[in-house]
């Protein structure tokens, strides 16, 4: 314990529900760069991923724990998590992803709207949110949302 609270280095497991009053926050991941270049989304650097630089091609993120654990075994069945991307847009719409891998397997997405993005936004951000949800071992039902938000 400290003078402020509670400190916790490494994972926390709460069984019987989590209670928060006041702020609950978390940190983001910044990337000097885009995302067709930067694919793999390691989770250890947290769940929102902000890539700073134009996007203008297509990409297909990967998704895992981090380079040296597979996001297979930090999770469990039953287990659901919730990763969001988010990129900067070109004019042209060329950059967007259609697909995604977890541990660099080929995932069936499931899009709200029912189809896959065939462009991205033309203006501002494109923000991509991953609902990940762990059905079997290295199975997943994957949601996904993506938002065109324009300048």
């Amino acid at each position: 314990t400290t003078n402020d609270g509670v400190a916790i280095t490494g994972i926390a497991t709460v069984t019987q529900g989590l209670n928060t009053d006041g702020l609950l926050s978390e940190k983001f991941n910044t990337t000097a760069g885009k995302l067709s270049d930067n694919t793999n989304i390691d989770l250890e650097d947290g769940m929102v991923h902000y890539f700073s630089t134009q996007e203008t091609t297509t990409s297909t993120p990967n998704i895992r724990y981090s380079s040296s654990k597979t996001l297979n075994n930090m999770l469990s069945v039953g287990d659901a998590i919730t990763v969001t991307i988010i990129t900067v847009a070109d004019a042209a719409g060329a950059g967007y992803s259609a697909n995604m891998t977890i541990d660099g397997s080929a995932q069936t997405e499931e899009w709200v709207g029912g189809s896959a993005p065939s462009e991205g936004g033309s203006d501002g951000l494109d923000i991509y949110t991953y609902n990940i949800l762990k059905t079997g071992n290295g199975a997943y039902q994957v949601i996904v949302n993506v938002v065109n938000a324009s300048n």
